[in-house]
């Protein structure tokens, strides 16, 4: 009687215990697309709280996304190299901790690649772009606008005798003037490996001492001949000016439909033989609207680096003046001192804050910055925008950069599908388990059914108290498990007839058939366990979520079959027959 009292104890804390565990999981699988709906309008901490608690659901069952990544790390030195990809895996962690994606798979496949899995997640363009940007934040100077006319109009001559020479039209006398400018380039180039300071001189030989005159970067279409001309120029407006100096600095608006060809005639390389060592071109984030037009920016940036944003802290979302998404940051210490004498060295200069070699803002200094600052988002910038830089940020840059070798989206209508039919396979088949069984079994069967039942329930129970994903691969683990619980019945049950064939009571029937059968059934479950075991260390994705629920569906199968079912059979040793 005191054996009874104890299982009944603890078979009641566990059923209480499992109750509280599996509660949200139940609120949350219970509830309608319209109540859910209504409660991310009304409360959304709340649904996320609920849908935290529940048991997940993996990519194959809720839809999301699968990316394979490489990283560069032939890129690196080789003292570098060491540790990159777990370097990168942890930062790509913190950047998808921060979209708040639930139980993501972020692991190591190979020497090189990393594997991510964001279950629910189907903004294929922000995952994107989130896992494989570098992030590398640079604090860059423009170059002042003399130089950069001066550097554009050898451009617009380099790319003239370029078009005119694509088109197979004769260029005149053009082409000797042209020609020198390119000999003069080829010099440039010749001598890359001197030292900085020859080159900047032979640069000096080409610009001459006096810059040419300002010059208007307005296209007008009156002008006949002028994109022919000035193929370059012709196509770029200002777009960055200092009302407080009344000076014009190197950022121009460039429409999306010309974009193409800029970067293609910037790409030439008799171009890049004329673009001084010490600059570079560099495009905007992303586009923008303006004046009814879909633009870009081209900005001529000093190519030293004065900033960099390793030493940002407090990095925060906030909104401008203008009601506009900002990133906003603080600094201290030896990163503050570096910033202040920085800001206070260029009043009324553009400072470019540059990203993966991308300007995400080139703002106006207008006094010295010591301690706070903000990274400026363009018009067209969304919430999303910024919230990923903040994300990005915050976790840091990527040791090397990255790319996409692989990228799957599983819709959300093919996981609901997946959950429909693996939802209705399972029942069916838990159906004609527990019909099979009371059938055979009669009375007796009708115990295992109520063991088998709870099995189920406690692996649910400690699946969503766990955090547990559950994928396809897991309901296929719960399925097994029916099977492994029933046969632990069957083997108890076949041993307690054997016993009443040979004439013995119900009750001396009922302990002979527990304690003969249990050595065979501990074996089987043991070994399975360490099955499931090996499969969870060395496997990975779906694999392990098959090993999770066979692990545990086994260990309660022997706790359901040895304690929950053997205390209804106690009551039943009183008994002169048995229905079995």
């Amino acid at each position: 009687m005191r054996s009874q009292r104890w299982r009944l104890g603890i078979t009641l804390i566990i059923i209480i215990l499992a109750f509280l565990a599996y509660w949200d999981t139940f609120k949350l699988w219970t509830m309608s697309d319209e109540e859910e709906q209504a409660l991310q309008e009304r409360d959304p901490g709340a649904l996320l709280e609920l849908q935290q608690n529940a048991i997940r659901l993996g990519l194959d069952l809720q839809g999301g996304i699968h990316v394979v990544l490489r990283v560069k790390t032939e890129e690196l030195e080789l003292a570098a190299r060491e540790g990159a990809v777990e370097r990168a895996i942890q930062i790509i962690r913190n950047r998808i901790d921060g979209l708040g994606v639930a139980e993501p798979v972020i692991q190591k496949q190979g020497d090189d690649r990393i594997i991510v899995d964001l279950p629910g997640y189907t903004d294929e363009q922000r995952a994107e772009e989130l896992i494989g940007q570098t992030a590398l934040l640079e604090f860059k100077l423009l170059e002042n606008f003399e130089n950069a006319s001066l550097l554009l109009e050898k451009i617009d001559s380099v790319v003239h005798e370029y078009e005119m020479a694509q088109a197979d039209q004769p260029v005149g006398d053009t082409a000797v003037v042209l020609s020198d400018t390119l000999a003069a380039a080829d010099t440039v180039a010749d001598t890359a490996e001197d030292t900085v300071s020859e080159e900047l001189d032979i640069l000096a030989e080409l610009m001459g001492d006096s810059a040419a005159d300002t010059f208007d970067f307005g296209y007008d279409e009156s002008l006949a001949g002028e994109e022919d001309v000035r193929p370059v120029t012709s196509r770029l407006e200002m777009s960055l000016y200092n009302n407080r100096t009344a000076t014009n600095w190197p950022g121009f608006v460039v429409t999306k439909r010309d974009r193409p060809k800029i970067e293609k005639w910037l790409n030439l390389p008799a171009v890049k033989r004329l673009i001084p060592i010490d600059v570079e071109f560099a495009w905007s984030t992303r586009a923008d609207i303006r004046n009814q037009r879909d633009i870009y920016e081209l900005f001529l940036l000093k190519r030293k680096v004065v900033f960099l944003g390793k030493f940002l802290e407090g990095i925060s979302l906030g909104r401008d003046q203008f009601g506009g998404y900002t990133v906003d940051f603080q600094l201290s210490g030896d990163g503050a001192a570096r910033f202040a004498q920085l800001t206070g060295a260029n009043i009324n200069k553009p400072l470019a804050i540059v990203i993966d070699k991308k300007v995400e803002s080139a703002a106006f200094i207008n006094s010295k910055i010591r301690n706070r600052g903000q990274i400026t988002m363009g018009s067209s910038a969304s919430i999303n925008d910024a919230r990923n830089l903040e994300i990005v940020l915050k976790a840091g840059a990527l040791p090397a950069p990255v790319e996409i070798i692989a990228k799957n989206v599983v819709g959300a209508t093919l996981g609901a599908d997946s959950i429909r039919k693996g939802f209705y396979s399972s029942l069916v088949g838990l159906a004609l388990v527990l019909l099979y069984i009371a059938v055979y079994y009669r009375f007796s069967g009708v115990i295992a059914d109520v063991g088998l039942i709870f099995n189920i329930f406690f692996l649910l129970a400690v699946m969503a108290g766990l955090g547990a994903t559950l994928t396809m691969p897991g309901i296929a683990g719960i399925i097994l498990t029916i099977g492994i619980s029933v046969d632990s019945n069957i083997l108890i049950f076949e041993r307690i007839r054997e016993e009443l064939r040979t004439g013995k009571t119900v009750r001396a029937s009922i302990d002979a058939g527990y304690q003969r059968a249990f050595v065979a059934i501990f074996d089987s479950h043991v070994t399975t366990l360490i099955t499931a075991g090996a499969l969870f260390l060395f496997g990975s994705g779906p694999i392990r979520g098959f090993a999770v629920t066979l692990f545990w569906g086994v260990s309660i199968s022997l706790y359901t079959a040895y304690v929950i079912t053997k205390a209804i059979f106690d009551i039943r040793k009183g008994y002169r027959t048995l229905s079995i």
